[in-house]
């Protein structure tokens, strides 16, 4: 039998290229985030009252990753999601690239967090209050502010002058991931761009973050998710390059059809591509 001081460890049947990614992660990192937050109100309640700058929020539930089916349409995965004990809900984004970050999307999370919330027979003024909130890793608009709030009005003034406010209890807000103020949030946004624990200012995330990158029990913990979204890319990028050799497939057959004059809408119709695009190659063949 294997005494317990030969039992090998984690840090000794890792692969030096997982361990490497681990030791490489940030929070402003879909995996990290994922690690740190998930599950954990306190550390979402803490993040929360940083980005809303309110020291009276409470957290009941939060979850990570947390996925929204759709039967008719596209369903969504969800960063971080909270409830507070008031049953207002929140909707944490962490997004490294700014295309994914635009309007529409958060229209759409706002229509899957709703449809999913009010039970039938209730009123639609039952709705509970919403905050959708991205991080950025960098500055979307490029005004160096903090927080970039999205306002609603309607486009009728007030006897002041105002324009009345739409209400609709959805409250959107983009986070500057660049900003460096010396305040609270200036700070959260150094120790989401820091890989190393020992420079952050929260010592409640900087905890976390030591677990999941020193401790062997987080390692491990990290090393799965770490491999788990390897994979998930890997896939990604197979059915990519997939899609992209049925659309070359798909031109190349356009180009011999259209050199046998046969009419654009039946190309279009045969091959699957957009009417648009086979007129497009008509007129440079």
């Amino acid at each position: 039998m294997q005494k317990d001081s030969e039992k090998s460890t984690v840090f000794e049947n890792i692969e030096p290229a997982v361990f490497e990614k681990i030791q490489s992660l940030r929070l402003i990192d879909d995996e990290l985030m994922t690690l740190v937050f998930g599950g954990d109100t306190q550390a979402t309640e803490f993040l929360l009252k940083i980005l809303l700058n309110r020291e009276d929020l409470k957290v009941k539930h939060s979850m990570t990753q947390l996925q929204k089916h759709n039967l008719f349409g596209r369903s969504v995965t969800l960063d971080i999601v909270a409830e507070d004990v008031y049953r207002q809900e929140y909707n944490i984004e962490i997004q490294r690239a700014s295309s994914g970050a635009g309007a529409r999307r958060i229209r759409y999370h706002q229509a899957m967090l709703d449809s999913h919330t009010l039970k039938k027979g209730k009123k639609f003024d039952e709705l509970p209050n919403l905050y959708i909130i991205f991080i950025l890793e960098h500055d979307l608009f490029n005004a160096s502010e903090a927080i970039y709030p999205v306002r609603k009005y309607i486009d009728v003034r007030d006897s002041e002058g105002s324009y009345l406010k739409f209400d609709d209890g959805c409250n959107i807000m983009y986070v500057n991931g660049d900003y460096r103020g010396d305040d609270p949030l200036g700070k959260l946004m150094h120790d989401f761009s820091t890989s190393n624990a020992d420079e952050m200012y929260y010592n409640q995330l900087a905890e976390r973050v030591k677990f999941f990158k020193q401790k062997e029990k987080g390692v491990h913990m990290a090393s799965k998710i770490v491999e788990e979204y390897g994979d998930e890319r890997a896939a990604e990028a197979l059915k990519i390059g997939i899609e992209q050799g049925h659309h070359e497939k798909a031109i190349e057959a356009t180009k011999k059809l259209l050199k046998e004059n046969i009419a654009p809408e039946i190309i279009a119709r045969c091959v699957g591509l957009p009417l648009e695009k086979v007129l497009e190659l008509k007129k440079g063949k």
